[in-house]
């Protein structure tokens, strides 16, 4: 390693010519999973049975906000408001995450 670290002080266009050859070398793959995971996304989004339950949930959510006694306008305030708070607590989790993982380095 440190004979690596001395030959890179020495020419650092070394280190130019190994990075792009090790770019080259997994670019196919890097390529190949790009692929796939917009693949995995277009059926994901062709996937109307999630999305339709995922209305029904909500929906129900709704009606049992409005036949607790709450007005409409309040039972869709409630449903707003238990989005938005998934969608931070979804934040939070996936944020402390990544923290994790870059004091683990």
């Amino acid at each position: 390693m440190e004979e690596l670290l001395n030959l890179l002080e020495e020419n650092p266009e070394v280190l130019k010519v190994l990075i792009k050859s090790q770019v080259d070398k997994y670019k196919p793959l890097v390529y190949m999973i790009g692929e796939e995971l917009l693949n995995i996304y277009k059926d994901y989004a062709d996937n109307t049975e999630y999305f339709e339950t995922l209305a029904k949930v909500r929906r129900s959510q709704y009606v049992a906000y409005f036949n607790a006694g709450f007005t409409e306008e309040q039972a869709m305030a409630l449903l707003f408001n238990d989005i938005t708070n998934m969608k931070k607590a979804i934040s939070n989790v996936t944020s402390s995450v990544g923290n994790k993982s870059k004091k683990d380095k």
